[in-house]
């Protein structure tokens, strides 16, 4: 702490470059997903799709927000115990499911009137199987890529970049979220229930990103970016470092 205080406030250049850089765009990437998954769009957009299925919307947001709240418990009993990795990868898994049975459901059994927009389901077990799906959905997403993504990111900068990289994390979240809330209007529009499946898509890369992440429980946070060294992205890096090492020794 006291070495990053004597080396002052870094430039925004120096996010540029070597392992500073590949953590940058990885919390980027992580974040990114977080919201490009879909979690949004079902707050925003799914008390008027339910309601136009035959569900009340008011009795839908209150469902939906209880379980989102209660699964979110579990993220935090279980981050320090089974682990960040574990639950993003179990959470994507989850949602990649979730949004395949939604998007094959609803294309096969739910049309959408022209002249209204509603959409009317022609199979009553095919409509329950797409209201389970979604609260599914949001139970994966509560306890694990929606609350983790933000404990890893806090991890995996060094301490001299934390604020600036987490702040372009950050902001690429809201940017994940404005591009959610800008097309999903128009994907609903034009391919109904398929909109699902572009979301699925998202979660198929979380889940290999998940897999392929480093498990940060229990690393000090100064050791933390040292687990990326021999990752893809990362081995030039690391053998830079080893050659730096060997010239000074």
């Amino acid at each position: 702490l006291e070495k990053a205080k004597l080396e002052g406030e870094p430039a925004w250049s120096e996010l540029l470059h070597g392992r500073v850089f590949s953590l940058c765009v990885l919390g980027v990437t992580l974040q990114l997903l977080q919201q490009l998954v879909g979690m949004n769009a079902f707050m925003y957009f799914g008390p008027k799709i339910f309601e136009s299925i035959g569900f009340s919307k008011n009795l839908f947001t209150t469902i939906n927000n209880f379980v989102n709240f209660l699964s979110t418990f579990p993220a935090v009993l279980l981050a320090d115990l089974a682990g960040r990795r574990q639950l993003m990868l179990w959470s994507s898994i989850g949602m990649f499911v979730a949004c395949m049975l939604m998007g094959t459901f609803g294309t096969i059994f739910v049309e959408q009137d022209a002249a209204t927009g509603a959409y009317f389901v022609s199979n009553d077990s095919a409509r329950w199987v797409i209201t389970a799906s979604t609260f599914f959905f949001v139970f994966n997403f509560a306890y694990g890529f929606g609350p983790i993504v933000w404990v890893y990111c806090s991890e995996i900068f060094p301490l001299r970049y934390r604020a600036r990289c987490i702040g372009v994390s950050t902001m690429a979240n809201w940017v994940g979220n404005f591009i959610i809330a800008q097309f999903t209007p128009m994907l609903l529009d034009s391919i109904q229930f398929g909109t699902f499946y572009v979301f699925g898509v998202f979660c198929f890369f979380s889940i290999f990103l998940s897999a392929w992440l480093p498990e940060t429980k229990g690393v000090p946070l100064e050791l933390v970016q040292e687990l990326f060294d021999g990752k893809a992205g990362f081995g030039g890096i690391a053998e830079k470092k080893a050659r730096k090492t060997v010239g000074e020794a």
